[in-house]
């Protein structure tokens, strides 16, 4: 069992940074497009639902994982829930017919077993209480309901400092990055089988002839070391 440090940070501090970024959150992620939505394009490969299914997009942002979804899932029905107030003024602007919901990562507010799945994007690592969070995510599930969940690896950390000095963007606010080691063994003190631990990004500019060397790389890649120089980590589990 790994016993986690305190994360050094409070539920408040995430929610007040990502409030002061909402107004450049779309702006700032337009400028890396391709990289930014390879979450989206990612998690739908790795879903699997049954129409109709019920599924929680937790740390929803702006709501850009819901063209994605219904592309492949027409007829899921999706509860976007989110921390930031702010966020969520920017998500129904631009998704004013769809379900937003304020909500503590700590503790969400339906009953056990209300969702056939649940995704959970760059999420993790934002959240002070990593355990409470997943326990909560595995309370909320269908027995054999499954989590897609991605984020980036503690190595990323000096990436992406590199990448916001030359680059910009919106920022990472309070954070832990976790390593894959401690995310496996949280995910079963959980109470979720690992199906799939996939290591995406190798290099974080995406355009066809760099997507073909991510694509390699995931591949052939299996040493675990290297595969923690991957910025994104996908992690596909089941609620057994």
């Amino acid at each position: 069992m790994i016993n986690l440090e305190k994360a050094g940070f409070t539920l408040e501090q995430v929610k007040e940074f990502w409030d002061s970024v909402a107004g450049i959150y779309e702006k700032e992620n337009a400028k890396v497009h391709a990289i930014h939505n390879q979450r989206f394009t990612e998690a739908v490969k790795h879903l699997k639902m049954t129409e109709p299914s019920k599924l929680l997009n937790i740390w929803s942002r702006d709501g850009g994982a819901i063209p994605y979804l219904y592309q492949t899932y027409s007829g899921v029905k999706i509860v976007n829930c989110e921390l930031s107030h702010m966020m969520i003024v920017a998500a129904r602007k631009r998704y004013p017919g769809e379900t937003f919901i304020e909500c503590s990562l700590h503790r969400l507010p339906f009953s056990g077993g209300s969702f056939d799945a649940v995704l959970s994007l760059e999420t993790l690592e934002h959240v002070p209480e990593p355990q409470t969070f997943l326990s909560e995510i595995n309370r909320v599930l269908k027995k054999g309901g499954q989590l897609v969940m991605s984020l980036p690896p503690t190595r990323a950390e000096t990436l992406l400092k590199i990448y916001g000095l030359f680059f910009g963007g919106h920022g990472e606010g309070p954070h832990r990055f976790l390593s894959s080691r401690e995310v496996k063994s949280l995910l079963s003190q959980a109470g979720f089988k690992l199906l799939l631990h996939k290591p995406t990004v190798y290099l974080p500019l995406i355009n066809k002839y760099l997507n073909q060397i991510n694509k390699f790389l995931e591949d052939h890649i299996t040493i675990s070391f290297l595969q923690e120089f991957a910025i994104r980590q996908f992690y596909i589990c089941r609620k057994d």
